[in-house]
């Protein structure tokens, strides 16, 4: 096992065949790879990359974590509520690592962190960091912030 195999999923997946690759997206898609073509929304293999040691661990860790909230959410159990709090949560400890992730990764190509949004809220209109109003979206979500590189 190399160090790539920690985002490598063991299920088929749609990645990307795209020739060039512009922008990434951070995002959980139920699968063991956050990291995302913003174009066509395809997996991307790491080694494509050529993520470092130390941003393939910084990915893992932070999917970890929002994997873990996101059961719990999706569970819809006792722990909905709570888990659905961290998932928003601007100064929380799993968005404080995702927008990380996203700077790191920003230094290989531009990243959008794909913030969690329960289609049963409403239509969120500012971006949940700076708290300026969303720009229409490209291609994903409700709107994004270019500003802080987040997709809503």
């Amino acid at each position: 096992m190399n160090h790539f195999d920690k985002l490598r999923p063991f299920i088929a997946l749609q990645f990307c065949d795209c020739k060039e690759l512009r922008e990434l997206l951070l995002v959980h898609s139920l699968t063991d790879n956050p990291v995302h073509c913003f174009h066509c929304k395809g997996a991307i293999d790491p080694q494509r990359l050529g993520l470092s040691s130390k941003q393939v661990d910084l990915v893992s860790s932070w999917h970890g974590q929002f994997r873990a909230l996101y059961s719990l959410w999706l569970d819809s159990g006792e722990y909905e509520a709570w888990a659905k709090a961290q998932l928003l949560e601007p100064n929380g400890q799993v968005n404080r690592s995702g927008l990380a992730v996203a700077a790191s990764l920003t230094t290989l190509l531009p990243t959008y962190y794909w913030w969690f949004h329960d289609e049963s809220d409403p239509v969120p209109h500012s971006c949940p960091v700076c708290s300026i109003r969303l720009s229409p979206a490209r291609l994903h979500g409700h709107g994004q912030c270019n500003n802080c590189q987040v997709v809503v």
